[in-house]
């Protein structure tokens, strides 16, 4: 079997919202019935990313997350997992391990508790591509970079192994202008994803996005969004993608806030079991909230189905 690359790595790859039993444990159930869902949904795959919780963890979680993410996929579509760490010793050891068990493609952060250098960037970087033979996507995380990824830093790492190996998740704000830096200093190769939840798609897709990775609660949305953006018709795009910003303005003012609304949705639609988001997490949704959140939300479901015949 030969292995992916990154041609096989494109358009709308939702990112899993971590499932938890009762229990407080790992609900693996969860997991495939949230996968299950965006195949049925028309995802190229999915991702289990940085709103998957992955940080909060234990090591031997995440190692049982990443075979759930080979299984879960079932040739279906392609499977992403997150494999960053604080060290570039201990992000190897998880890219390794994903890659053993299945995974297609892996997303690696950078580590989160210091500011890197543009050297020290591509030497973290470089450590992990070098450790694996599936594509990478660099992902920079805006909430939790010390000092954002540089466009120097991206085309360094393109020029040296080329867009087979590495793609990219740039979320350094503003998003979108960001993009187009990194495609003009690529002369075009660099392969792209958006990583807003759709919030920039609008703007974003024009500029040579390769894909978009949103949450598995918007999942349809997404799938909408993207088709009509790929077909060029903007006008039902923007129908679309302008209340999805609203929606998006609301969830992302910090990755608990977010979590407590996208559990709260995939938990109403019977998605997953329990809305438990693993501490330390203080935030607490109030009613008036979720009454916003959840009118607009059930006017994108209505709305993407509508546009989607």
């Amino acid at each position: 079997m030969s292995l992916p690359t990154a041609k096989d790595v494109k358009g709308v790859l939702p990112v899993v919202l971590m499932p938890y039993t009762d229990s407080r444990e790992l609900h693996e159930d969860d997991f495939r019935r949230q996968a299950d869902h965006m195949f049925q949904a028309g995802c190229d795959g999915f991702v289990v990313g940085q709103v998957s919780e992955v940080l909060r963890l234990t090591h031997t979680e995440r190692l049982r997350v990443a075979e759930l993410c080979a299984k879960s996929a079932d040739g279906r579509g392609v499977s992403v997992m997150s494999t960053g760490a604080e060290t570039a010793e201990a992000a190897v050891e998880y890219s390794r391990h994903a890659q053993d068990v299945g995974v297609d493609a892996l997303l690696v952060m950078h580590p989160a508790t210091i500011g890197l250098g543009e050297d020290e960037m591509v030497g973290y970087y470089s450590r992990v591509i070098e450790s694996v033979d599936i594509p990478v996507i660099v992902h920079h995380a805006k909430s939790l970079a010390k000092q954002p990824l540089t466009i120097g830093a991206q085309a360094r790492l393109l020029e040296t192994y080329g867009e087979e190996r590495v793609m990219f998740k740039p979320e350094a704000q503003p998003t979108p202008p960001r993009v187009s830096q990194l495609r003009d200093a690529t002369g075009g190769r660099a392969r792209v994803f958006e990583g807003d939840g759709g919030m920039m798609l609008l703007d974003c897709h024009g500029r040579g996005l390769t894909g978009t990775i949103p949450a598995t609660e918007i999942a349809e949305i997404v799938v909408t969004l993207w088709r009509l953006l790929e077909a060029g018709d903007r006008a039902n795009a923007e129908r679309l993608g302008h209340p999805l910003s609203y929606l998006m303005c609301h969830m992302m003012n910090s990755t608990d806030y977010y979590l407590s609304i996208a559990k709260r949705f995939l938990k109403e639609r019977g998605l997953i079991t329990t809305t438990y988001v693993r501490g330390p997490s203080r935030h607490v949704l109030d009613d008036e909230s979720w009454t916003e959140v959840n009118r607009t939300y059930q006017h994108l479901l209505t709305l993407a189905k509508e546009l989607a015949r």
